[in-house]
């Protein structure tokens, strides 16, 4: 086992797979090279890797490698990155290697787990022998801004049994998150000339009365993760200078929610609390894209017991489960989907800024969990 798991995990071969992805630039809307490359490499591998279109050339990538009857098991990474920070030390798709530490846009968030897990799908296609049942590896898109990739799926109705998101999270694999819901407030009231401000009914006025307000919602409690909110803009009036009374305001809210939240239940305390106003003005509340429910597995969950134990073969103690204060696509898997899901990746770090880097051995090492865990699981 401990042969088949060494030459399955090359630490060269993962840091020059991660540095070929990090070569192909992949801002969110132009993934098309980088998802092509993907579906390339796991085809000379001998693997059935399928585009999946979607809008303006940025398809989602998909391998199954089917081996009998038994449980399915979901590897899951996005290709698309943040734009690029002032101030790289080095030209940041080309990246650096500094010993064991690679530095690329991306290299961490995430194409270092999308590599690791296009690597354990290869492993696991080449050893059948060593289990039973269905890998799914995917690739998606648009990650870092509306996760319309994990959206296809999610809409697809994509089966499995349990799914490893291979984020970074070495140390600290995710168990649960925070779900996120996007609130546009619109108000209207009336216009009117601004020196008899009294004949109309001032949205601009009737808005920030709302937001003074808004401590006073409620928000979830949880004993891992915690609720919050946030103004995000505020906006009345005319472009133009003109003396009129503002008929129209409109605020957004980003709101993040804790398990038994939900945007309706979001929607339906802002209404509550508009409606104690007593305001003259008419308010209207939507959520805008994106949207994600919160999640977690328990930590006494099977699934999480069996990655616990491929996780300390590997690293020698058991893992510190941590639970996001942000959100990314594992959200869709475990909550939509309702797939018994993990966070788990390459040990990396400055994400969204200069220099963002990676750990290459960690890359290697990743690989050898989700193979550990994939031949136990798939039984």
């Amino acid at each position: 086992m401990d042969e088949w798991l060494q030459a399955s995990a090359d630490v060269e071969e993962a840091a020059a797979l991660t540095a070929q992805l990090v070569a192909i630039r992949s801002y969110p809307g132009e993934e098309g090279g980088v998802q092509r490359a993907v579906a390339a490499w796991l085809t000379a591998q001998g693997l059935q890797a399928e585009l999946l279109p979607m809008q303006n050339d940025r398809p989602n990538v998909i391998a199954r490698v089917e081996n009998g009857p038994g449980p399915t098991l979901l590897l899951n990474g996005h290709t698309d990155t943040v734009l690029a920070a002032q101030g790289w030390s080095c030209d940041p798709w080309q990246g650096k290697r500094e010993g064991d530490i690679f530095y690329g846009l991306g290299a961490a968030d995430m194409k270092s787990g999308v590599a690791a897990a296009m690597l354990a799908t290869r492993a696991l296609d080449r050893a059948r022998d060593r289990w039973r049942g269905t890998v799914i590896f995917t690739s998606v898109v648009d990650e870092e801004a509306y996760s319309i990739g994990a959206r296809a799926l999610v809409d697809m109705r994509l089966q499995a049994d349990y799914c490893v998101v291979t984020e970074s999270g070495w140390e600290t694999p995710t168990l649960g998150a925070v779900g996120k819901v996007l609130v546009r407030a619109d108000i209207t009231g009336k216009a009117a000339h601004g020196s008899w401000p009294e004949q109309g009914i001032n949205a601009a006025v009737e808005a920030a009365k709302l937001i003074a307000r808004l401590d006073e919602m409620p928000l979830g409690a949880h004993p891992r993760l915690r609720a919050t909110q946030c103004v995000l803009s505020l906006h009345s009036g005319n472009e133009q200078y003109v003396i009129t009374v503002p008929e129209k305001a409109q605020f957004t809210i980003n709101r993040h929610i804790v398990p038994g939240e939900d945007g309706e239940s979001v929607l339906a305390e802002m209404r509550h609390l508009a409606n104690g106003l007593n305001s003259p003005a008419q308010f209207a509340f939507t959520i805008d894209p994106p949207y994600y429910p919160a999640w977690e597995l328990p930590a006494d969950h099977p699934f999480a017991g069996r990655f616990a134990v491929a996780y300390a073969a590997e690293v020698g103690h058991a893992p510190t489960w941590t639970y996001g204060s942000g959100v990314a696509d594992t959200n869709y898997f475990a909550a939509d989907l309702g797939i018994p899901s993990v966070q788990f990746g390459p040990h990396g770090g400055a994400f969204h800024q200069k220099d963002e880097w990676v750990d290459v051995r960690s890359i290697a090492g990743t690989v050898r969990v989700l193979l550990r865990l994939a031949t136990d699981v798939l039984r």
